[in-house]
């Protein structure tokens, strides 16, 4: 090889691998971030929950979002069947809590579903909430959110139960449901009780029964209210609160 051809062959392999070190630089700026931090903009929010059919479910995963960590964004459910696949749904936005925090949610049909994780896509960056780690279970209902109405079995106006899933934030607290019959030109405030604890994010349930006038239940609406460390927190079904047939058939 003569001296000339040498640098002409030194130069090309310099331009090659900055061109290499570039690709290298570009592939790694698609970056994959697995959200832990309390300020990671995704967050499971809350996770209803209804069977339709025996052991048959549909779960609901509400999603939390900064509305401002993103210009163009994508929101995905990534679940593990019975099967022991996993498979993504996509979720879709819902509402807005405020101004700064957006709500999407997804739903997810079949049976014994267990543990899920949250993709996120903002702005060509992905996030994942995987509940550091541990997966979050369909049985998990809440997340950020500390107060949850629970639909679990059948229910009739003479005997209609309220559950609520609360988060344990201290021994004292107060649970209440606030109710009306009559298109909330009244309403009254009922207390519900404990009555036992899930093995999943330190959360307690409590419930109550109403003795409802079958002949208003159209007119019959609800919320619940959870008073703990001089805090009120309200669970209204962001905003458009719970109805007579909010439960599960079976």
């Amino acid at each position: 090889m003569s001296t000339k051809t040498y640098r002409i062959f030194k130069k090309l392999s310099s331009v090659i691998m900055v061109f290499a070190l570039l690709f290298g630089l570009l592939t790694v700026s698609s970056n994959t971030i697995t959200a832990k931090a309390a300020d990671s903009p995704v967050k499971m929010y809350s996770c209803d929950g209804e069977t339709i059919y025996h052991a048959i479910n549909t779960y609901t995963v509400y999603i939390q979002i900064e509305a401002s960590s993103a210009g163009n964004k994508a929101v995905a459910i990534h679940y593990r069947t019975y099967e022991n696949k996993w498979c993504d749904e996509n979720a879709t936005f819902f509402t807005k809590l405020n101004s700064e925090t957006e709500i999407w949610k997804a739903e997810v049909t079949g049976p014994q579903l267990t543990e899920y994780a949250i993709k996120y896509v903002g702005d060509g960056v992905t996030y994942w909430d995987n509940n550091n780690g541990n997966n979050y279970q369909f049985s998990q209902p809440l997340g950020v959110a500390n107060i949850l109405a629970l639909r679990y079995c059948y229910k009739t106006a003479e005997n209609y139960k309220i559950y609520a899933a609360v988060k344990n934030l201290a021994y004292s607290k107060v649970v209440k449901v606030r109710y009306t019959e009559d298109n909330w030109a009244t309403y009254q405030d009922v207390a519900l009780q404990y009555d036992y604890s899930l093995a999943t994010n330190n959360t307690e349930i409590w419930t109550t029964t109403l003795k409802l006038d079958p002949n208003k239940i159209d007119q019959f609406h609800y919320c619940l209210s959870y008073e703990v460390n001089g805090q009120t927190y309200w669970d209204n079904n962001f905003g458009a609160n719970y109805g007579y047939y909010y439960y599960s058939p079976y």
